[in-house]
C-alpha cells in the first residue's frame, strides 16, 4: 500500500507542468519576491501591497508579477493572495501562511509577446481606399485609430473623415490564463468608411452617405 502511494506520488510529480512555482505554507508573505530572483526571471518584477486591519487584527498581502516589456499577463491583473491562517478549519495549520493560489504554472512564458487583436479587418469592413489605421496599446486595451486621405475628384479636393467612428478598441481578459478572451468594440453594420467632412452634419442626421468611384478595395486583396 505504501509502495503504491509512493509510486502514485512520483507519477504526479513527474507530470507537474514545467515552470510551476509553489508557495509553501512556511513561505512568509513578505518573501514573495524570493521566489522570483532577477537572475532566474530577468524579464519580470514583483509588486506587493500589504493591508492591516487593526480592528480584526488581520493582515493580507496581494502580489502581482509585472512584465518589464509591458506585456499583460494573468498575474499582472489578478493578485496572488497571502495571509496567516488563524482558524483550525483551514487548509493549512494555524499560524502557517495561506497562499491563494498555492502554485502557478507557465511562469517562463508569462512575458512572451503574444499577438492578440492583430487584425481588425477580420472584424470590420475596412476596405475603403482612403481609410488607414494606426495601432497603439494602453494596458489591456488595444486601439486602432482611423484617418482618411483627401479625396480628389474633377480637380477638386475634399477633406475626408472616418465614419461612423474614428477608432475601435479590443480589450483582453487575462483572468483565466488558459482561456484569454478578447472583445472588440461594436460598430454599426461593422463598416468604417471615409466620408466628406463638409457633410458631417448630414451623416449624423442619418444621411445614407456619399459614394464615390472605386470607394472600396476588392475583398480579394484581403
Amino acid at each position: 500500500m505504501k509502495i503504491s502511494a509512493f509510486v502514485a506520488l512520483a507519477g504526479v510529480s513527474a507530470q507537474a507542468p514545467a515552470g510551476r512555482i509553489f508557495f509553501d505554507e512556511d513561505l512568509p508573505c513578505d518573501d514573495f519576491d524570493a521566489k522570483f530572483p532577477p537572475s532566474s526571471f530577468p524579464d519580470m518584477k514583483t509588486k506587493c501591497k500589504t493591508k492591516h486591519n487593526a480592528k480584526k487584527n488581520k493582515t493580507k498581502t496581494r502580489c502581482n508579477l509585472i512584465c518589464n516589456n509591458g506585456q499583460e499577463n494573468v498575474w499582472s491583473t489578478k493578485p496572488i493572495k497571502c495571509k496567516v491562517q488563524r482558524t483550525s478549519n483551514g487548509p493549512v495549520p494555524v499560524g502557517a501562511y495561506k497562499w491563494n493560489p498555492s502554485s502557478i504554472d507557465g511562469v517562463n512564458d508569462l512575458c512572451g509577446i503574444k499577438e492578440r487583436c492583430s487584425n481588425p479587418k477580420n472584424m470590420y469592413n475596412l476596405t475603403n481606399k482612403l481609410l488607414s489605421s494606426e495601432k497603439f496599446t494602453e494596458g489591456r486595451r488595444i486601439y486602432y485609430n482611423f484617418s482618411c486621405a483627401d479625396m480628389v475628384t474633377e480637380n477638386r479636393v475634399f477633406e475626408m473623415m472616418p465614419y461612423p467612428v474614428d477608432h475601435v478598441t479590443c480589450t483582453c481578459n487575462f483572468n483565466k490564463p488558459n482561456n484569454v478572451r478578447c472583445k472588440w468594440s461594436k460598430v454599426k453594420n461593422s463598416i468604417v468608411r471615409c466620408v466628406r467632412k463638409d457633410r458631417e452634419n448630414k451623416f449624423n442626421e442619418g444621411d445614407s452617405g456619399f459614394a464615390y468611384d472605386d470607394m472600396y478595395e476588392s475583398y480579394d486583396n484581403y
